[in-house]
């Protein structure tokens, strides 16, 4: 053990010389908020439909306090995981999610971000031979309305950045609390248990991904898990590598919205 570990290697990195810093009172703080969160924004009710203003709206109807609108539920999603945070870890549990940017970092960055868009590829061929039980629509207003101007692709940016960055951080907040949990009930003294608690800690952080993936706009769930829950493996791998929350963000952003990008620009 280290007498003077750095920040990268304090919680809430789990491969370091300290356990994961964390009692059963802040992983519920957390995940109670979490699943607020879900409530909030997944399900159909009066603040969510506020926030995601309809097709005709929203390509027809353009306004600052529209844009506004759009932009707030970003703000509001991505507020509220970071709440989570302070409210069980106080300020350094928050600043401890961002170390310091090293060099190495921007290539991770590429590298899992394209890693991330292969995963989320494979799941797709897999999700197709899901029998849906719903009618596949996983297009949203925002989706389709950002690909009529510039300036929508703007705001869905925005707002995009901010709802990922705070999916990205629950997920990694799952998976803590799930591998101090398997840590703590599985018997890692004996051979192979270590390996089976980060594997099981994998798949049980996908799955509850896959679920806050769940909407009323993505409704199957067993399609979700191959959508979502094969993505958010290599997120898991590069924050483990890294210890850094903004690897698999910016990872994943940068990607995708260069991508709609130039479809963008090649449409018009």
């Amino acid at each position: 053990m280290t007498t003077n570990p750095s920040k990268r290697r304090l919680w809430p990195s789990l491969y370091s010389e300290e356990e994961p810093v964390g009692d059963i009172n802040a992983w519920i703080k957390i995940l109670a908020t979490i699943w607020f969160i879900y409530l909030l924004f997944n399900t159909k009710n009066p603040l969510s439909i506020y926030f995601t203003p309809s097709l005709t709206e929203f390509q027809m109807h353009g306004s600052l306090g529209l844009d506004i609108r759009v932009i707030a539920a970003g703000l509001l999603f991505l507020g509220l995981v970071l709440g989570s945070v302070w409210w069980a870890f106080g300020g350094l549990g928050v600043r401890r999610l961002f170390p310091r940017w090293r060099v190495r970092d921007t290539f991770l960055t590429l590298w899992y971000g394209l890693l991330t868009l292969i995963f989320n590829g494979i799941g797709r061929l897999f999700a197709d031979f899901v029998q849906a039980h719903y009618v596949d629509n996983s297009s949203s207003a925002l989706d389709i309305g950002e690909m009529a101007s510039w300036h929508n692709y703007w705001i869905v940016t925005v707002r995009y950045i901010l709802m990922m960055a705070g999916q990205v951080i629950a997920l990694i907040l799952i998976f803590l609390a799930l591998y101090q949990l398997g840590k703590r009930f599985l018997p890692q003294n004996k051979r192979f248990m270590p390996g089976l608690t980060k594997f099981l800690a994998y798949i049980l952080a996908a799955l509850a991904y896959a679920g806050l993936m769940t909407t009323p706009i993505n409704p199957n769930f067993m399609q979700n898990v191959w959508l979502s829950g094969m993505q958010a493996i290599p997120m898991l791998w590069a924050y483990r590598r890294t210890r850094n929350v903004l690897v698999p963000i910016l990872g994943l952003i940068i990607l995708n919205r260069a991508f709609i990008a130039l479809l963008i620009a090649f449409s018009a």
